[in-house]
């Protein structure tokens, strides 16, 4: 099955972009080329009832040009869409042609193509549309477009799936044995553009739709996730049952009342820190509570640095502290790292990966003082691979973490990161409202570890032989059949193509997996078994320094002193903010 795009001479700008996003999401595409002959619109139907079963796409442009601006008839639409699974009617205008071809098309059903009439009209997600919209059924998105977005006036038998104040904006008609979509987008949003922060909800009518008639043409060759995860996440705080506003025997209570899990971004530097207390807390609680790195020293802007030299060695050290505390405590600490500050490097990212790390987990998008803007493409999908290949999840904190974000992230396989700090507890109530909706909107999430989130954040599809292919985000990746069935996948790991020092695939640890690389992607393939759950990794040839210079007494003695001061800004100022301000600025006048 294809998308077939027919274009006289080069595609159109809209059909251009159109075909980028189904490339994007997995779907295999095809160019036809109609003749310019202004011949009558009917003579044409052979030419697509040889490709039988695909899914065609209708820009009324185009269908303009081709016809000689005659409009088609209603047999010749009705042969038309019988000759398809699917029909993707788009890039409509307030125009009769267009008007007459959504008629024609739908039988009646959908007619007119109008501009919206109230610019403050929003775009409303029919809650009884998830078998296509999924996770953004009955989700108010945001306001209208009216340079963009259009509406069709309804007849009989038409499905309104989003609507802009009341009237059709994106609408499916099923007719003989195709499923008809009207997109009532004027454009395609470019995925290779740079985003804001909103993208989700200024692009929205130029892209969601889009998608969401593509998956539910194409159902399981799509690239669609396979479960949800999701995980909140605390910097700084100490292992022990207090720290601040935060009590872990609390937090304990208001994870089973409202069903989430948290990872605790553990600081290296504490490792010889915690109380017998908060190492059993932690340990009896293992499906709730979990580690990640957070630095090592945890001082300004440390994982910003460009200097490798100094990165290899902060790395190594903070191994080395995690892994004697986890042989003192028996408390595992997932290989994830979060950065202090939110400040980075894209050295760093290359040091984690060559230090074989899982994936880093930040607020920021972009590297310290490279304000960069992201692409669509790479807003779109589970983790950010821009830098030097190593997977980058982005998190939000509670009151960020709305409707719409829930929802984008849920269609696009992105884990649902919370980030918070000990503050946040002093009225957890953003927090929870934030755990509330993400449980409404996905009753079946899975809450688990950082590094839990990022091993289960991958995408699957079968390709039109049958064969099962799963795209990895992270270095270390969960992988399980989704069907009663043994299977050959594919798995592939993106942004990582010839890399130096790549050394092998991993199963369970264990190396020897077949792989091969190009200069886009790493990919392995293996047999599972019915019903199993295994872990596939890619694994780096690791140096590793066997002597690490010591830090400076002046280095390690402002070490000791700025995490003190800031346990006791935290424990002891934080809930007196006359004091807090001035602490704070003490802070910035002794370290900056």
């Amino acid at each position: 099955m294809k998308l077939l795009v027919p274009s006289i001479g080069e595609p159109r700008p809209a059909d251009a972009r159109l075909i980028r996003l189904a490339e994007f999401l997995g779907i295999h595409c095809d160019q036809i080329s109609l003749t310019e002959t202004g011949a009558l619109i009917t003579e044409a139907a052979d030419t697509v009832n040889a490709k039988d079963g695909s899914c065609l796409v209708i820009n009324p442009e185009v269908i303009r040009e081709w016809a000689g601006g005659n409009a088609p008839s209603d047999d010749f639409a009705s042969t038309l869409v019988s000759s398809f699974r699917g029909v993707l009617i788009h890039a409509v205008r307030p125009d009769p042609f267009h008007s007459e071809l959504v008629r024609s098309l739908t039988a009646g059903r959908f007619q007119a193509v109008q501009r919206v009439a109230d610019s403050e009209d929003r775009l409303t997600v029919a809650s009884d549309s998830k078998d296509v919209c999924g996770p953004y059924a009955g989700v108010s998105v945001c306001k209208a477009n009216s340079e963009n977005d259009r509406t069709f006036t309804v007849g009989k038998g038409g499905r309104n799936l989003i609507s802009i104040g009341g009237e059709a904006h994106f609408a499916v008609s099923h007719l003989e044995k195709a499923d008809v979509f009207l997109l009532g987008s004027e454009d395609v949003a470019d995925l290779d553009s740079e985003v804001g922060e909103d993208c989700n909800v200024d692009l929205f009518s130029r892209f969601v739709p889009h998608a969401m008639a593509l998956r539910h043409v194409f159902g399981d060759q799509c690239w669609r996730p396979f479960k949800s995860h999701a995980c909140v996440i605390v910097d700084d705080p100490l292992m022990r049952p207090n720290y601040g506003f935060l009590d872990f025997h609390e937090l304990l209570r208001m994870m089973k009342q409202h069903n989430f899990s948290t990872t605790l971004a553990f600081i290296p530097h504490n490792f010889r820190r915690s109380s017998a207390e908060g190492v059993r807390i932690f340990r009896d609680n293992s499906d709730r509570l979990s580690l990640c790195y957070h630095g090592n020293d945890h001082t300004g802007a440390e994982f910003a640095t460009t200097d490798r030299s100094r990165l290899d060695t902060m790395i190594q050290s903070a191994e080395h502290r995690m892994t004697a505390f986890t042989e003192a405590t028996r408390v595992h600490c997932d290989r994830v790292m979060v950065f202090p500050q939110g400040k980075f490097s894209v050295e760093a990212m290359a040091a984690l990966r060559a230090h074989n790390f899982e994936a880093a987990v930040n607020t920021e998008s972009h590297p310290w003082r490279d304000h960069i803007l992201l692409t669509l493409r790479e807003v779109a999908q589970p983790a950010v691979l821009r830098y030097a290949g190593f997977p980058l999840f982005l998190r939000k904190n509670g009151r960020q973490m709305q409707d719409t974000e829930i929802a984008f992230r849920l269609f696009f396989g992105i884990p649902l990161l919370i980030g918070e700090h000990h503050d946040t507890f002093h009225n957890p109530q953003s927090l929870v409202d934030a755990v509330t909706r993400i449980n409404k909107a996905a009753p079946e999430i899975i809450w688990s570890s950082a590094g839990a989130a990022a091993r289960g954040s991958v995408l699957h599809r079968r390709d039109t032989d049958g064969s099962l292919h799963v795209k990895a985000y992270a270095r270390a990746v969960r992988v399980e059949i989704p069907s009663q069935r043994k299977e050959c996948i594919h798995i592939h790991w993106g942004g990582r193509g010839r890399e130096e020092g790549l050394e092998s695939v991993q199963r369970n640890g264990v190396p020897g997996v077949p792989f091969h690389s190009d200069d886009f992607e790493t990919c392995a393939s293996a047999v599972l078994e019915l019903r199993t759950e295994e872990q596939f990794s890619i694994h780096f040839r690791e140096e590793q320094i066997k002597n690490i210079p010591p830090m400076s007494l002046r280095y390690n003695a402002g070490v000791f002193v700025r995490r003190r001061l800031s346990e006791i800004r935290d424990n002891h100022i934080s809930g007196r903010p006359l004091l807090l301000s001035t602490t704070k600025a003490l802070q910035k006048l002794i370290w900056h």
